[in-house]
């Protein structure tokens, strides 16, 4: 896609578009997690359009902006930028870039379970783009696909992966075909961990989830994107936990939790640090488990997202059951099992909230 956008940048005459085709090479260097070299483009865009902005140019700032707060790991002010690059172009007419914004909206605001929002916006979003804006196109079905293999429904999460890679191969855009394998990696890594809490271990989708661990982790050290890199090894750590491979888990967070937390995990400390006590236990070192299950215990929040707290407290419950803490373990098996249920209750209401914004007949 670089050599696209460098032609794009040669062809363009105008001040504004070579501007716009600036920013836009900017942004792609920020997804792949060059953000500095990303950060001075912009600098200078700001700097030359200061005295006389123009609405495109603005506009295609706070995309990048968007992109680089999204992916550093703040995500609200992420999406408050993407809110202004969506007004903006709406505002100058930018049918494209409003398009685009809308689907990067729909795709923050489903990281942050903000439902019926990212429902909205992704509706807006493919309403708005053309059938050959490939941009757009690609990241609204990658939306939709993430949303539906989060509720579990593979079966309806696939056609969009497969219209997703299209519109992303028809981009030559690298960072968004290693988007997509790295959603799929991160959706079996974590369906893999569950089934293991519930006691239903799935070692079939556990070799899954391992494979496309390490295809999105080969596919991006071929293009070059570093963005994000902490989150393949957390996943690989949630796959063999849920293998039993408690020893190499335990390696894998040592390594890698404190990066993953600064790219934008944190929200999920608690259950990462609730299986790294299991983990602890099961390689024979009991005070360490203690120290962590008391830890991840005092990190639970009920303003985390419901599936965070489904995971962490389904842990806890087993790791205070392994240290014969019957209270503690009855207790958090009591809040895992009621978070269990609100969980499933969000994903068939995820199922319909899309199926209404897209207008696709009831699964």
């Amino acid at each position: 896609m670089l050599a696209r956008l460098d032609a794009a940048l040669a062809s363009a005459v105008r001040p504004v578009d070579v501007a716009c085709a600036r920013a836009e090479r900017a942004g792609f260097l920020a997804r792949q997690g060059f953000f500095d070299e990303a950060s001075a483009e912009l600098a200078a865009l700001r700097s030359q359009f200061a005295l006389q902005p123009a609405a495109p140019v603005t506009a295609w700032i706070c995309v990048v902006e968007a992109w680089v707060e999204h992916y550093n790991g703040r995500v609200p002010a992420g999406r408050d930028k993407m809110l202004r690059a969506h007004a903006l172009s709406a505002a100058a007419g930018l049918r494209d870039l409003q398009a685009l914004s809308a689907a990067w909206l729909a795709h923050i605001c489903f990281t942050q379970d903000d439902m019926d929002a990212m429902a909205r916006h992704l509706a807006n979003a493919l309403q708005l783009a053309s059938p050959d804006h490939h941009a757009a196109q690609a990241r609204a079905s990658l939306v939709a696909a993430s949303a539906y293999h989060w509720a579990n429904r593979l079966d309806l999460a696939q056609p969009w992966y497969a219209r997703a890679r299209e519109h992303a191969m028809a981009e030559t855009d690298d960072a968004t075909l290693g988007v997509i394998t790295f959603t799929m990696a991160g959706h079996r890594s974590n369906h893999a961990l569950h089934a293991a809490i519930l006691g239903e271990p799935d070692t079939d989708e556990a070799r899954r989830a391992q494979a496309w661990v390490d295809a999105s982790c080969n596919f991006d050290q071929w293009v070059g994107t570093v963005s994000q890199n902490a989150y393949m090894q957390i996943f690989r750590a949630l796959v063999l936990s849920a293998q039993n491979e408690h020893a190499k888990a335990l390696a894998q967070y040592s390594a890698h939790l404190d990066e993953a937390w600064r790219q934008g995990l944190a929200h999920m400390r608690a259950a990462h640090v609730a299986d790294q006590a299991w983990c602890r236990f099961h390689t024979g070192d009991v005070t360490g488990a203690c120290a962590d299950a008391d830890a991840a215990a005092a990190l639970i929040d009920p303003g985390m997202y419901v599936e965070d707290l489904a995971v962490a407290c389904g842990r806890l419950a087993q790791v205070y059951a392994a240290l014969a803490d019957d209270a503690a373990a009855q207790h958090h098996g009591q809040l895992a099992r009621d978070h269990w249920a609100q969980q499933h209750a969000m994903q068939q209401s995820v199922i319909e909230t899309l199926g209404r914004a897209l207008d696709l007949p009831a699964p």
